[in-house]
């Protein structure tokens, strides 16, 4: 683990705080230590540069924790857990179902693809899976000194806020949240009670304003109809959980609408694995998917246009005259869309589609930025095709941030996290404006009273 960073506080009487050990003045490494009459870490996670930045978390402070909740699957939330157990905790992972299947399936994928460092073992991660406590959304565990509750976050399946009573004060925990229904996801709840708000900040600045989704519908699949009729491929970086889901449902709404271009869609990397676990959790999905599953004839996780590469140096699909390739990983970072972008980035027939959020540092963040050159693996390649950004999104963004921090009722403190570029410092100004409440954007490795 990473250098000793912070001795455990004596507790005294009412004394409660908040340490700030990662996603603070950043997106990424989520990692957020209460300290009270318990120990309880929100999120532990890793922030994906070109090498991984982890929590400031030593490893005397992770064997003293009391428990560990986990808001939900990405990696940049949950990427370290199993380095707690490498430190010698053994504690629980407060999570719902959904996010363990998905974590499980994450940090074996983070576990094969590190090739010169791990901060964990593949017998740490069976620790942890060993140690989760599965919670159902609206219900109360009463273990610990701190009862806890998860509500909807409306991020990706199983994407929780979290609740948490200690010595008399009452924190909200937003993990990453969007208000608005998807595809496949119901928006987040709203209208809690409690007096200190930990909220991400991920589209926190005023000029932050989302498009309705049947436009960004109508952005992507224009994009992707320009390229088929150029006869062209479309290249869909996307993350394994949450957008690869959405993404993969709006193609193929289109599709059976006729709107768009017919052609084989081929899913590379974790996506087709997570597109089952999606499936297993169906009970966590909206009303009317559950319905078309069990209509065996309108069932939108199988389709005939939902193609697996028959090979691992794709062929196949390089062979096809057009197609849609959804692969990961989202940003760029690695995976099997850089063998995509090594064959078919020299060509301006073909398009590259960014459909998530592109971090500081990330080849999907240069790109965006007008780089006409990547580095990719060992060598340096030409990029010719067309990149465009399609503009979905599974966070809220300002209006709804601060629509959602209105909406809690008793609120005194609120700490703005995981935001880059002064979105975090916009957002709380707005929030203090809205509710009258002290809103803080705390720098990494601060401790906060509440």
């Amino acid at each position: 683990m990473t250098q000793a960073f912070c001795e455990a506080v004596p507790h005294k009487g009412e004394l409660l705080n908040i340490k700030f050990l990662g996603a603070a003045g950043e997106v990424g490494r989520s990692c957020f230590l209460i300290e009270g009459s318990e120990r309880i870490l929100l999120d532990c996670g890793v922030k994906f540069k070109e090498r991984e930045e982890f929590p400031l978390l030593d490893n005397k402070t992770a064997r003293k924790l009391d428990r560990v909740i986990l808001s939900h699957a990405h990696m940049d939330h949950s990427g370290f857990l199993p380095a707690l157990y490498a430190a010698g905790y053994e504690g629980k992972v407060y999570l719902t179902k959904p996010t363990r299947d998905l974590t499980q399936l994450l940090l074996a994928d983070y576990l094969r693809l590190q090739k010169d460092f791990s901060p964990y073992s593949q017998d740490d991660i069976d620790k942890l899976l060993t140690h989760t406590e599965i919670m159902e959304y609206n219900e109360w565990s009463e273990r610990g000194k701190g009862p806890i509750r998860f509500q909807e976050a409306g991020h990706i399946l199983g994407s929780a806020i979290t609740e948490l009573k200690m010595d008399g004060r009452k924190i909200i925990y937003s993990g990453d949240i969007n208000l608005r229904s998807s595809r496949l996801l119901d928006g987040a709840k709203t209208g809690f009670e409690g007096d200190t708000l930990i909220i991400e900040s991920t589209y926190g600045a005023k000029a932050d304003r989302h498009v309705a989704a049947k436009d960004a519908d109508k952005i992507f699949i224009d994009l992707v109809n320009g390229t088929l009729q150029k006869e062209g491929k479309v290249i869909v970086p996307t993350f394994a959980i949450g957008r690869g889901q959405e993404i993969l449902f709006t193609l193929e709404s289109y599709l059976r609408s006729g709107v768009m271009e017919k052609c084989p869609i081929y899913l590379d990397g974790m996506i087709k694995k997570a597109l089952r676990i999606y499936r297993h959790n169906a009970i966590y999905l909206k009303k009317e998917i559950q319905r078309r599953i069990l209509t065996s004839d309108d069932d939108p996780f199988k389709s005939e246009y939902y193609l697996i590469p028959k090979s691992k140096d794709r062929r196949d699909v390089f062979a096809q005259r057009k197609a849609v390739i959804l692969s990961t990983s989202g940003m760029l970072n690695g995976g099997p869309v850089l063998s995509y972008l090594e064959h078919l980035g020299q060509s301006r027939k073909n398009s590259l589609i960014l459909v998530g959020y592109q971090a500081e540092g990330t080849r999907g963040r240069a790109l965006l930025e007008g780089a006409k050159q990547l580095q990719l693996r060992d060598k340096r390649i030409d990029i010719e095709l067309k990149v465009a950004q399609a503009p979905f999104t599974a966070h809220s963004d300002h209006r709804e941030l601060v629509h959602f921090a209105k909406s809690i009722n008793g609120l005194k403190k609120v700490f703005v996290v995981h935001g880059e570029g002064g979105k975090s410092e916009e957002l709380a100004k707005a929030i203090e404006k809205a509710t009258g409440a002290e809103a803080i954007v705390p720098s990494l490795g601060e401790t906060h009273e509440i």
